[in-house]
C-alpha cells in the first residue's frame, strides 16, 4: 500500500548505509499512480503525492534512500528473457548512475554557474537536478538540513540561461510543511534543466 508524502517524511528513517550504484527516479506526466513501484520496494522509499484534480495524483522516490536494487525498473527473476519484464507498465522510471558514486571531473552543471562560490556539491546538485528535470519538483527532509541546503543552491538567481549573459534561479523553495520541504523548479529552469539534463547518465535497458 501506498504512504503519502506527508505522511511519509514524518516517519522517514536515515538508514542507508551508503551511496548505491544506481538511483532510480519517476517521470511524473507518465505516472499513473498505479502502485506497481511502490509495492514491490523493498526499502519503502516511494511515496505518493496528491495531484491538483481526483485521480491524477503521482508516484516519487526518495533517491537520497533508494538502495539501487531496480525492483521498481524492472524483474529479471520473473521473465523467461533476461531483463525484459518490467514493473512500471507506463515506462515512467528513469534509472541511473548515480553521480555520488563516481563523480565526473567536472560537474555537467558547473558550467552554467555564475556565483562567486565554486565549491559546490556537485554530484548532490546532480542528482537533486535530475528531479528537477525529469519531475519539475524535489521532496526533501525537512530535518535534514544538509540536504535542503544543498537543494537551496538551486533558489540562487545565478545560473547562466542565455549567451548574453542573463542568469536565473531553477528552482523556488515553495514551504516546509508536515516535515517535508518542497523544491519546485521555474520555468525558466526547466527550460534550463531541459538543456543540461537531455540524455544525461540515463541507463536503457528496454
Amino acid at each position: 500500500m501506498t504512504i503519502s508524502v506527508t505522511e511519509y517524511f514524518q516517519t522517514r528513517k536515515d538508514d542507508r548505509k551508503k551511496e548505491t550504484r544506481y538511483i532510480n527516479v519517476i517521470n511524473k506526466d507518465s505516472c499513473t499512480s498505479c502502485q506497481s513501484c511502490a509495492t514491490v520496494c523493498p526499502v519503502d522509499c516511494i511515496y505518493e503525492v496528491p495531484g491538483s484534480m481526483p485521480g491524477q495524483s503521482y508516484h516519487q522516490i526518495d533517491t537520497s534512500r533508494c538502495i539501487g536494487c531496480q525492483m521498481c525498473y524492472r524483474s529479471p527473476n520473473d521473465s523467461s528473457d533476461l531483463y525484459t519484464l518490467t514493473i512500471c507498465p507506463w515506462n515512467a522510471i528513469d534509472m541511473l548512475h548515480n553521480p555520488n558514486v563516481s563523480p565526473d571531473s567536472e560537474s555537467i552543471l558547473l558550467p552554467y554557474w555564475k556565483g562567486a562560490e565554486g565549491a559546490l556539491p556537485w554530484p548532490k546538485l546532480e542528482e537533486y537536478g535530475y528531479q528537477l528535470f525529469i519531475e519539475g519538483q524535489c521532496y526533501l527532509p525537512e530535518s535534514r538540513k544538509d540536504l535542503t541546503d544543498i537543494a537551496t543552491w538551486f533558489t540562487k538567481n545565478q545560473w547562466l540561461i542565455s549567451e548574453d549573459g542573463d542568469t536565473v534561479a531553477i528552482a523556488t523553495l515553495e514551504g516546509s510543511d508536515g516535515g517535508v520541504s518542497k523544491f519546485v523548479a521555474t520555468d525558466a529552469g526547466r527550460d534550463l534543466l531541459d538543456c543540461i539534463f537531455n540524455g544525461w547518465k540515463r541507463i536503457f535497458m528496454d
